[in-house]
């Protein structure tokens, strides 16, 4: 299992998550415009953004796996601004 926090809620899933199916585990929604899961996950919209400590920028929640310990903010100023 992997550790990390998004919104400062901790979160525990299997490796290999991405951040937006770790995110929808505990509530919180992000949202996708072009991701359906299974047949077109390239995270080309780039509509769920999210800010993840250790990324050089934003990353995209549908594509974007989650490591251990990593802290994820969905709603700041520069998500919303993207």
């Amino acid at each position: 299992m992997v550790n990390l926090k998004i919104n400062n809620i901790p979160v525990s899933v299997p490796k290999g998550t991405t951040i937006l199916d770790a995110a929808k585990s505990v509530g919180i929604s992000i949202p996708t415009l072009c991701f359906l899961k299974e047949i077109n996950e390239i995270g080309a919209c780039r509509i769920c953004v999210v800010e993840a400590t250790g990324a050089r920028g934003l990353v995209t929640a549908c594509v974007y796996p989650v490591t251990e310990g990593m802290e994820i903010q969905t709603n700041t100023a520069k998500v919303r601004e993207a």
